[in-house]
């Protein structure tokens, strides 16, 4: 294990930063998740770096010397960032002055025990390990650092969880005892910072499970106002979609090939469609108040609306023979949802596979979203309507749209044909 760790620090990016750091005659070390993940094997793309005076200026330099990008996570607390664009992406430095009087009262102050390591960036590679991190790392388990963890920062009580999700980990008996106790701190946290944690959970397999844990302590209460009760069914729902997700091939290949493309879109940072229709399965179980809980978690225009009208898809009364107008009725009500839409049905248990199968097909030869190009340009509208820029010009468009998805009109001429019927005949003054 010493092995991996030295072997990383002997890297151009660490080479760089340890020339860097004794250029300014600065003690500094390699500290938490990083050391962790190279313990257990894990790609390292982010790195911590504590400090001993002149965290800025070593940031600073090293950017400079190491071609990267510097920039303020925290100017007020001194911490920054680089951002280096390597051979497998974008590898990022944090750095922060170290907290205490040394490197173990710095440790101290940490989290988790398994983040609690260091490793000195001059001499001789030691890890520093006061508080039995490796050990804990090597037993899968979550342990905090000290009674007051949670109370020093509560979103701590949520991350804890997205170590069990993306690790494997489980939490140590008396720090879930701990969270219990605390949960109802998370009220505190900004509604952003749990957003974050709750979506790396999102994004990883067995996200159901880590809910009801979650739900077990009482966080889910203070989160979405729900009870331990209303979350075990909710979390079948996020099982259900992980199964649909996992059988995409029977939808055939070019469904399941673009499906996935779908599914793993990014909507909001690093928040995927996959992620949002799985906590969407979860809300629309529970009929937790919607608009309530986007706004809790910060979610952007897009995001919110999307997880919105998956939501809004559970109330939907589905029409017992698919047509084109009936595909189209549904994917028009439940935009800018897409293929993600069907699955999700398929989970909740309101579509057939069949049926799902057909919705995909209909979906990638027919349906034409928002925003599309359509047989007729705007321009062409107002010269064929022979009006100006106005309110009738987005109707006929939106006609058109569904005209063209429900295969009414194939082609510029029958598009023409199409408008003046349904709008020149019209008894009610244009524009």
């Amino acid at each position: 294990m010493k092995t991996s760790i030295a072997s990383f620090l002997e890297t151009p990016f660490l080479r760089t930063l340890r020339q860097a750091s004794a250029s300014l005659d600065l003690q500094c070390y390699v500290v938490g998740g990083c050391l962790r993940d190279l313990l257990m094997g894990r790609e390292v793309n982010d790195v911590d770096i504590a400090v001993a005076g002149g965290a800025e200026a070593l940031s600073r330099r090293f950017a400079s010397e190491g071609g990267g990008t510097f920039f303020w996570l925290d100017q007020e607390r001194g911490q920054s960032r680089v951002a280096i664009k390597g051979g497998g992406g974008i590898v990022t430095f944090d750095f922060a002055p170290l907290r205490g009087e040394d490197i173990c009262a710095d440790l101290a102050l940490r989290d988790f025990t398994i983040n609690a390591l260091a490793v000195q960036l001059q001499g001789v590679v030691e890890l520093i390990d006061p508080l039995k991190g490796e050990t804990d790392i090597r037993a899968r388990l979550v342990r905090r650092c000290a009674e007051s963890v949670f109370r020093d920062d509560p979103l701590r009580l949520v991350r804890a969880f997205r170590f069990v999700a993306t690790l494997g980990f489980r939490i140590e008996t008396e720090t879930l005892a701990a969270i219990a106790v605390h949960a109802p701190l998370v009220a505190n946290s900004a509604g952003e910072r749990i957003r974050d944690e709750l979506f790396r959970v999102l994004r990883v397999p067995g996200t159901g499970s880590v809910f009801r844990a979650m739900g077990d302590t009482g966080l889910l209460r203070e989160i979405f106002g729900l009870s331990p009760s209303q979350v075990s069914p909710a979390a079948e729902a996020m099982d259900r979609v992980e199964a649909v997700v996992q059988s995409i091939s029977q939808l055939g290949d070019e469904a399941a090939e673009k499906g996935c493309l779908r599914l793993q879109e990014q909507i909001q940072g690093d928040m995927t469609v996959l992620s949002l229709m799985k906590l969407a399965a979860f809300l629309a179980v529970t009929e937790a108040d919607i608009l309530g809980a986007a706004d809790r978690l910060r979610l952007g225009k897009a995001a919110g609306q999307l997880m919105e009208k998956l939501c809004r898809a559970d109330t939907l009364a589905l029409a017992e023979r698919l047509d084109t107008v009936s595909a189209f009725t549904l994917f028009n009500a439940c935009e800018p949802a897409g293929l993600e839409l069907p699955l999700l049905l398929l989970a909740r248990g309101h579509i057939t596979e069949s049926r799902c199968r057909e919705l995909a097909h209909y979906y990638l030869h027919c349906h034409i979203p928002r925003g599309e190009n359509l047989l007729l340009s705007g321009t062409e509208i107002m010269e064929l309507l022979s009006v100006p820029p106005c309110k009738i010009v987005g109707e006929a468009h939106e006609l058109l749209r569904e005209a063209q998805s429900t295969g009414q009109v194939r082609t510029g001429a029958e598009a023409c044909a199409f408008l003046r019927k349904k709008l020149l005949t019209t008894n009610e003054p244009m524009g």
